[in-house]
């Protein structure tokens, strides 16, 4: 598309600074049910997304149609919204950073394996999962996704910056049922080389993790050292830095707020943002077109960065993090590529320590049980009893609650079992000194 028609026309309105993104994306999606494809769907979105300072403000305009009759509708949506502001626009839009970290991250062979190569291994993975125990009554949705995305992003000051890549997600589960009790367990794997995906292990850990929760019981109501497996360390994480985005600490809604260069959590806790690392959550900009850059948020418990877009920035008199995000109608802030420094114990040396005490798998209601402010939860979890440094009976009926912020506190360590997951957190297991463990 030959975008300089758009800034001319933009400019011949009177819009004085713009900038447009153009997104592409396509998605295969392969699901099995009993041994049969259940559906097979291909879909495709597209869209443009500008906005401008007009008359002091910015607009904004949003297109699904993809050519140059769309710039006419675009320059018309950012001179409406901006008439409507009521806020002026001080910072102006960003010409460019002086360096840009580009690298290649997609993997052109993922697109090249055929589609019957693909679901052949969603039905191998399918009967793994029934081999794998006689106690297993389904593979339960059997799921192959792959997806593909491509952004190009121009401003009025001749910024051009162009990035793509691509990935796979398998997705499946077990249930099964042992003397009228029904177990199930679901798991993911998220990559872009597909030869890193091993059937047989990946369906033995489904299916194990099903079975073993076979004549699970509440345990006593009490506190206990805790471990928190990595799956439930990860959303758990994505809260705590929710509270480290300059909005919030802005508008007084965290409880970071003046705790810059100070120390907030136990020295095992260290968490950068590495939006450079070479995987599939690689990005060298941001939604505003700022440079990323690999930076920590916690060394060693010291709160080191808020995190910044650059209205937000602009506030504090510092620079953007390179966080920005393009929402509908706004810039927000966002984080991506979290890597929380793991430990040098396995998971069986962490919980060697433990006399007594609670390993949780599975946490439920997260969304409603968490107050992102205060920090304070309480949700339905799973897991087991760890006695004498050992995987004992397995819990259920059974509640978490606590406090996220004195729960980082109280963080005795991690694991080494740390990998990257479907939300771009790379997190170990977590072991708390005491959390309160509601049971019978």
């Amino acid at each position: 598309m030959n975008f300089a028609k758009f800034f001319a026309l933009a400019k011949e309105k009177g819009i004085e600074q713009s900038q447009i993104k153009l997104s592409k994306s396509s998605s295969l999606t392969i699901k099995l049910f009993h041994h049969e494809i259940d559906s097979y769907k291909v879909a495709n979105s597209q869209s443009l997304i500008a906005c401008g300072l007009y008359k002091g403000k910015l607009g904004f305009g949003v297109s699904q149609k993809i050519d140059s009759s769309s710039f006419s509708f675009l320059v018309d949506q950012i001179i409406l919204t901006a008439s409507y502001s009521e806020k002026p626009c001080e910072i102006g839009l960003f010409p460019g950073s002086p360096k840009y970290k580009k690298r290649n991250v997609y993997n052109k062979e993922l697109s090249l394996i055929p589609v019957e190569k693909k679901i052949a291994l969603i039905k191998e993975l399918e009967n793994a999962i029934y081999a794998a125990d006689s106690r297993i009554t389904d593979a339960d949705d059997v799921t192959y996704v792959e997806g593909e995305g491509y952004s190009e992003f121009y401003n009025s000051f001749g910024l051009k910056l162009k990035q793509k890549d691509n990935n796979f997600v398998i997705f499946a589960g077990a249930i099964a049922k042992d003397k009228g009790e029904t177990k199930t367990f679901y798991d993911v794997f998220i990559d872009n080389d597909l030869s890193k995906f091993n059937v047989d292990k990946f369906a033995k850990s489904i299916v194990s993790r099903a079975v073993s929760k076979f004549g699970g019981a509440p345990c006593a109501s009490n506190k206990y050292p805790t471990v928190l497996d990595k799956a439930v360390v990860s959303p758990l994480i994505g809260y705590y830095l929710s509270s480290t985005i300059a909005d919030n600490v802005q508008r007084h809604s965290s409880v970071l707020e003046g705790k810059l260069n100070q120390k907030v959590a136990s020295s095992k806790l260290t968490i950068e943002e590495k939006p450079l690392a070479k995987n599939l959550f690689y990005s060298f900009f941001d939604d505003e077109g700022v440079a990323t850059q690999n930076h920590f948020i916690i060394k060693n418990g010291v709160l080191k960065t808020y995190l910044y877009n650059r209205e937000t920035a602009a506030k504090d008199g510092v620079e953007s993090t390179g966080n920005g995000a393009w929402g509908s109608g706004k810039f927000g802030t966002t984080f991506s590529n979290i890597f929380v420094k793991g430990g040098k114990a396995s998971f069986d040396e962490l919980i060697s320590p433990i006399k007594e005490g609670v390993y949780i798998t599975e946490i439920a209601g997260l969304g409603t049980g968490m107050n992102a402010n205060s920090g304070n939860f309480s949700c339905q979890a799973e897991g087991y009893m760890i006695r004498d440094g050992k995987i004992a009976e397995p819990l259920n009926l059974i509640t978490i609650s606590g406090n996220l912020f004195k729960m980082f506190k109280d963080l005795k360590g991690f694991s080494n079992r740390t990998e990257i997951d479907d939300s771009a957190v790379s997190v170990g297991d977590a072991y708390i000194k005491s959390l309160s463990i509601g049971g019978k």
